[in-house]
């Protein structure tokens, strides 16, 4: 029974690691508002460096969890930064964010 006790601790050290991991990304990425193909490509990015950042941590129901709700937060983020783009003229935006 102790040898159990041992392992969720340390697994629950890992999911900290972690979840700390994910929660002091910072990525920036720019696009162009008027293309989603830009936007989108923005998006993937995104994805892209958070799935590396977290590749040693993966597997975990609450960490994927996780990793599903950041990816959303950066994806809105993104997607309401080209939409309130007042200027319509194609400019580049960027966003960066802490979470």
């Amino acid at each position: 029974m102790r040898e159990n006790a041992k392992t969720l601790f340390v697994a629950s050290e890992d999911i900290a690691t972690a979840l700390n991991l994910l929660e002091s990304i910072e990525i920036e990425v720019g696009f162009d508002s008027d293309d989603p193909e830009s936007i989108e490509q923005a998006i993937l990015a995104v994805e892209e460096a958070i799935n590396t950042r977290l590749s040693g941590h993966r597997g975990d129901a609450r960490v994927e969890s996780a990793i599903l709700r950041v990816k959303l937060d950066f994806r809105c983020a993104i997607l309401d930064q080209a939409s309130s783009d007042e200027d319509g003229d194609g400019s580049i935006s960027s966003i960066h964010t802490l979470h």
